[in-house]
């Protein structure tokens, strides 16, 4: 079989929170124009995210039977299975045909996920669109400190209590002084950019940084403000996005890797960052078909169970030939 084609569908059943290197925020990008032929933005799931999630489930077993047989992986294995990074492909521009049938023959992640430069991906998975246009939302949150609940400090040695106290009046006065430094800090560069005398301005600044040290000093070995404010974008819950993986060359042997990677993400179907204040949850649903349109089977994933599966007579007959 020449292709494998996989209709996908998430449901954001929490909110979901991803962040890249190059983008402020959760992703977004501009899909269509609006009334006005102004770009409208959405919010998505990069691909590398997906991606990058199955081939890790999909090396996941192959590591823990490797440890437990007493065999663990070397470095070398883990960066070019799990990461798919081979530095020694990038360093030679020619392609030995032989030694590339055979790395594939040898390892199966590698043959489906492709690695460093040398051995192309036969796995193709589109971002992750969703079904209407939607904008990320702003959530925010507090770490409280200890004063949030007097039951805590009343089982509390007295004079940690006032250490406590201490520590919370210090933290205020730093607080201040650190907004006050950043406050001075621009007021010296405007200064020295309208050629100003800022002497003066630096003795000030010099004192204020000072006295910033020393508060932050008397805080003792906890050196962080004691009520944390976070916040972060995330794509609402209830959002569908839909996609499509795609399997070259398909096999038996394939269509197994993917199926038991599908099982490990409906046990724990989480995706991005935040996932202890919440986001991450998704369900899922992938309907695979040959390249012909006939459908070979349904998974379902999420929930945090083992994942659903239905498969077509023309399925079970894919999942058991030989590769």
């Amino acid at each position: 079989m020449n292709k494998i084609i996989i209709n996908a569908t998430l449901t954001t059943v929490q909110p979901v929170s991803i962040k890249l290197p190059d983008q402020d925020g959760h992703p977004k990008m501009t899909r269509g124009v609006d009334s006005d032929g102004q770009p409208k933005k959405t919010a998505y799931i990069p691909a590398t995210t997906i991606r990058g999630k199955l081939r890790r489930l999909a090396v996941q077993p192959l590591m823990e039977a490797a440890a437990a047989a007493g065999k663990p992986w070397t470095l070398h294995q883990v960066y070019e299975s799990m990461l798919g990074q081979d530095a020694a492909s990038e360093a030679n521009e020619e392609i030995d045909l032989v030694a590339l049938k055979k790395r594939r023959l040898d390892n199966h992640i590698v043959d489906l996920f492709g690695a460093g430069l040398g051995v192309k991906s036969r796995l193709s998975v589109g971002h992750f669109m969703p079904v209407v246009d939607v904008a990320p939302e702003a959530f925010a949150g507090v770490r409280k400190d200890l004063d949030s609940d007097t039951d805590v400090l009343e089982l509390m040695d007295p004079e940690e209590v006032s250490r406590f106290v201490d520590r919370n009046t210090n933290n205020s006065k730093r607080s201040a002084a650190e907004a006050l430094v950043k406050k001075m800090v621009t007021q010296v560069r405007k200064a020295e950019k309208a050629g100003q005398d800022v002497t003066e301005l630096k003795a000030a600044l010099a004192l204020t940084e000072a006295q910033r040290d020393a508060l932050v000093a008397a805080m003792g070995d906890m050196k962080n403000s004691t009520k944390t404010l976070t916040s972060y974008e995330a794509m609402p819950a209830g959002i569908e996005l839909k996609s499509r993986i795609i399997i070259d060359k398909a096999t038996s042997k394939d269509m197994n890797t993917l199926m038991a990677a599908l099982d490990l993400f409906s046990r724990s179907p989480v995706l991005g960052g935040q996932t202890a204040r919440g986001c991450g949850e998704v369900a899922g649903r992938f309907e695979m078909s040959d390249q012909d349109g006939t459908l070979l089977g349904v998974v379902s994933v999420g929930g945090y169970t083992p994942s659903q599966v239905n498969w077509t007579a023309g399925g079970e007959a894919l999942l058991s030939e030989n590769t």
